[in-house]
């Protein structure tokens, strides 16, 4: 599955990223955007890993999720 993670940047200068088109949240942060990718490509890691140690079904959403990064439009 493809989805959206949009990139706010916030007012201290930090980037934070989030997921509005799937029902678990997911979040990253951090000083630049790089470190915000890798903050929640490690939060999407963490939470199929919790899935899988607890012997549950991954739902469908998370399974082979793909994301398309954007920056979120600020006005």
């Amino acid at each position: 599955m493809v989805t959206t993670a949009l990139i706010e940047r916030g007012k201290d200068g930090t980037f934070g990223i989030f997921t509005p088109d799937i029902n678990h949240t997911i979040i990253g942060e951090g000083s630049t955007v790089e470190k915000a990718k890798a903050d929640f490509e490690n939060s999407v890691e963490e939470m199929i890993l919790s899935y899988v140690e607890k012997g549950d079904e991954l739902p469908d959403e998370l399974k082979d999720i793909q994301f398309v990064y954007k920056f979120l439009q600020q006005s």
